[in-house]
C-alpha cells in the first residue's frame, strides 16, 4: 500500500512540475495520447456509416447513380444522419430513391444507430 501511495505522489509531482526537462516530454506524450483517442473515436463513428452503406448495397439492387449518391452521402456518420433526417424523417423528395428502396434504406440506417 505504501508503494502505491509513493507511486501516486511521484506521478502527481511529475505532472505538476513545470521544469522544461519534464514539461516538454510530458506535453508531447499527453498530446499524442489525446490525438490517438480522438482518432480512434472518429474511426469508430465512421464504421457505422460504412456498415450502413454495405448493408444497403447487399440488400438492394442499386444502379450506378444510386450507388454513387449513397457513397457520397454516407461517407461520414454526420452525412448519414443528415441524409436520414432529410429523406426519411422530413420526407423530402430524393431523385435516386423512392418507394420501397427508400423505406428499406431508411430502415437499415435506423438500425445502425
Amino acid at each position: 500500500m505504501k508503494k502505491l501511495l509513493l507511486l501516486v505522489v511521484i506521478l502527481l509531482a511529475l505532472l505538476s512540475v513545470d521544469h522544461p526537462l519534464i514539461k516538454n516530454p510530458r506535453d508531447k506524450i499527453l498530446g499524442k495520447v489525446v490525438s490517438d483517442l480522438s482518432d480512434s473515436t472518429q474511426v469508430q463513428r465512421e464504421v457505422r456509416a460504412k456498415h450502413a452503406l454495405t448493408e444497403i448495397r447487399s440488400q438492394l439492387n442499386l444502379d450506378k447513380e444510386q450507388d454513387a449518391h449513397l457513397a457520397d452521402n454516407l461517407r461520414t456518420v454526420i452525412g448519414m444522419y443528415q441524409w436520414e433526417k432529410r429523406y426519411c424523417k422530413n420526407r423530402e423528395l430524393n431523385q435516386f430513391f423512392y418507394g420501397d428502396d427508400l423505406l428499406q434504406s431508411c430502415a437499415i440506417i435506423a438500425a445502425t444507430h
